[in-house]
């Protein structure tokens, strides 16, 4: 109950003396004069710290991959496949002033018992950056170009402050896949959007189109597939079994179309003998209207592509000098396509907001605020971080805090360390603000996850609906500011509790 009296009696030492005195002249027989009210600023917020980890399989908030068999159609989730993570020499990376701030607006139910000139004032400072960040740098798609911008402009934000900062590079390995079509007809598509099955071979193939049905014995056509490029639904049997049977009869190739909506991410328990691709359901179809023509040819390709991300880092330095870390993170990447305004435009949003807070404050151990690159494609910033790290260094990082799809719900979420989320729903009530203690979400993960396998206390900032997520959906129109207000104000107050051990 003492964290946010401490800040006061640092900042207003003097104002308190005023009114100490004020008040024992006007008033003769009146006892020691009361304590000064709440600080009208926000508490300031720090970040947690990196450490070695084994690979995480599957990126935040993101639905798990396909089944073998006949599973449910599913949107397209991130890769698996585990990293092999380079990390270069940090490059400086300059920066310019950050942006002016609006004033703040009203505050919402879920902080309606904090005053305005704490969770208001920092709501409105971090839309003002969101609505910067998503206007000049949406989409911001994993180990690209777009990447790579918004991690430059992240990174002078930080420079800025006076913060050393860094671009931390390092690479991806990930498979990718292609279904090109050779036809005279002008009415076949030029490209279908396609996921690799996982364990497929890497191998290019062409070959004529052909039906296989579901990939029954009795779907395949009499004469066998020698040469053709099968096209399968998906369904009832598994991807293996489906594609061993067509390779039996001769394809040279595998295209599954969805028995939903959408498209999917099939896995094969062995690798496959020829290159297997998938495709949405609407796609497929529109594939199938093409085979009454002869002239319809398809090359089905799946190889590996090496990717280019980065991390950006930015440290503040303590006051004791004994090697203490925080870590702050989010990633800063998004699915292709997409806004991303909430996933994580909020997140980042709330980092670069409490770093701008702060940036005046002493703390006793160093701060490093860490946005990760390519979590998307499975964690693979927050990995290639810690694995950049000696073991010296993960010994010293005493906490880490993760802000990823924040932005869009009730209230204020919490999941983590059982200390870190217990004490930041005791900051929330003393101050107001609600914060809800989460449980770890099925099928999903964030950048947290890595710097928990390691054995370092974190705790994940999120809100309760990311229904909007990997959509053209995630946009401004959805986030609230003070959901990131809320979470900046109670990252900050953390902080503080870290101070005191």
């Amino acid at each position: 109950m003492l964290i946010l009296a401490k800040r006061v009696a640092r900042q207003q030492l003097m104002l308190l003396a005023i009114i100490f005195v004020a008040a024992a002249c006007s008033s003769p027989a009146t006892s020691a004069a009361e304590p000064a009210a709440q600080p009208t600023t926000a508490p300031n917020i720090a970040t947690s710290v990196p450490a070695t980890v084994p690979p995480v399989p599957s990126p935040a908030i993101q639905p798990a991959p396909a089944a073998t068999s006949e599973p449910a159609t599913a949107t397209e989730p991130a890769p698996t496949q585990t990293p092999k993570a380079t990390v270069a020499p940090p490059t400086q990376t300059p920066v310019s002033p950050p942006t002016s701030v609006p004033e703040a607006t009203e505050t919402p139910l879920a902080t309606q018992g904090v005053p305005q000139s704490e969770v208001g004032v920092l709501s409105a400072k971090a839309m003002a950056f969101l609505e910067e960040l998503t206007a000049d740098f949406s989409p911001r798609q994993s180990g690209t170009d777009q990447e790579l911008a918004a991690a430059e402009f992240l990174a002078s934000q930080f420079e800025s402050l006076g913060f050393e900062t860094s671009l931390q590079p390092f690479t991806v390995e990930l498979k990718r896949s292609s279904v090109e079509w050779e036809s005279s007809d002008a009415g076949v598509p030029s490209e279908f959007k396609t996921l690799p099955i996982t364990e497929s071979i890497e191998a290019s193939a062409t070959g004529v189109l052909a039906s296989a049905g579901m990939a029954f014995a009795e779907d395949l056509p009499a004469e066998g597939l020698a040469g053709k490029v099968a096209l399968i639904e998906r369904g009832t049997i598994l991807f293996e079994e489906k594609v061993n049977r067509v390779a039996d009869a001769g394809a040279v190739a595998a295209i599954i179309f969805n028995n939903g909506a959408g498209i999917f991410r099939g896995v094969f328990e062995n690798q496959s003998r020829i290159p297997a691709v998938s495709i949405s359901r609407e796609d497929g179809l529109a594939i199938r209207d093409l085979l009454g023509l002869d002239d319809v040819s398809a090359t089905v390709t799946v190889e590996t592509k090496v990717l280019d991300s980065q991390n950006v880092v930015a440290e503040k330095p303590g006051t004791t000098g004994n090697g203490d870390v925080v870590v702050l993170g989010g990633h800063y990447d998004t699915v292709e396509d997409v806004p991303g305004a909430n996933d994580n435009g909020s997140g980042i949003a709330t980092v670069v907001t409490v770093a701008r807070a702060i940036a005046d404050e002493s703390y006793p151990f160093d701060i490093w605020f860490v946005l990760f690159g390519s979590e998307e494609l499975g964690l693979r910033g927050s990995i290639a971080h810690l694995r950049s790290l000696t073991p010296e260094k993960h010994e010293d990082i005493i906490a880490m805090f993760n802000f990823d799809a924040l932005g869009t719900g009730d209230t204020v979420g919490a999941l983590g360390d059982r200390e870190l989320v217990g004490d930041a729903i005791d900051i929330g009530e003393e101050l107001g603000i609600s914060v809800r203690r989460r449980v770890n979400l099925p099928n999903a993960t964030s950048d947290h996850a890595p710097f928990n396998e390691a054995g370092i206390p974190v705790i994940f900032f999120l809100a309760d609906d990311i229904s909007r997520i990997h959509t053209p959906e995630d946009r401004l129109d959805f986030v609230q500011p003070e959901l990131m207000g809320g979470s900046a104000v109670i990252g900050i107050a953390l902080l503080d509790t870290l101070i005191d051990g």
